[in-house]
């Protein structure tokens, strides 16, 4: 197995798709050599560089309704319509309270790469910038309060 650091974010950015740990045990059982790259060198846009991410559309009442239409027509056969579903792990009215000041970055790591191993599918290069951010400006518009 091979672990390496070196070029993975060129590597990560020419194939995306991260191998899943299912596909890197069959090539190590396999005999085929394995990148294992780390967290930081599959990070992509803001926080590859450090950055905040900063939503564009932030405090845009218009940019919120487009976003709620965006949301049930690509997000709500998973998270419910207009983000109202009992399963407590995909109730996205909670961002704020689950991941406080990291909620967009949170959101975009999630978005961008997925969770395969929980069901979200990866969205990169799928949905355009402006679309990811106006979900995200509908979401921010109804965070559930601490009350």
């Amino acid at each position: 197995m091979i672990h390496s650091d070196s070029g993975a974010r060129a590597i990560a950015r020419r194939h995306p798709g991260a191998v899943t740990r299912a596909a890197a045990l069959a090539a190590a059982l396999l005999g085929l050599p394995v990148i294992v790259l780390s967290r930081a060198a599959l990070a992509t846009g803001p926080e590859a560089a450090g950055e905040t991410a900063r939503n564009p559309f932030a405090g845009d009442a218009d940019a919120a309704r487009s976003g709620r239409t965006l949301f049930n027509e690509t997000c709500a056969h998973c998270h419910g319509p207009d983000a109202v579903t009992g399963l407590a792990e995909r109730n996205l009215r909670h961002l704020r309270l689950r991941y406080g000041d990291r909620m967009a970055e949170t959101f975009l790591t999630t978005v961008l790469h997925g969770r395969p191993d929980k069901g979200m599918p990866t969205w990169q290069g799928v949905l355009d910038d402006a679309t990811i951010w106006k979900i995200y400006t509908y979401l921010s518009s109804i965070q559930a309060s601490d009350d």
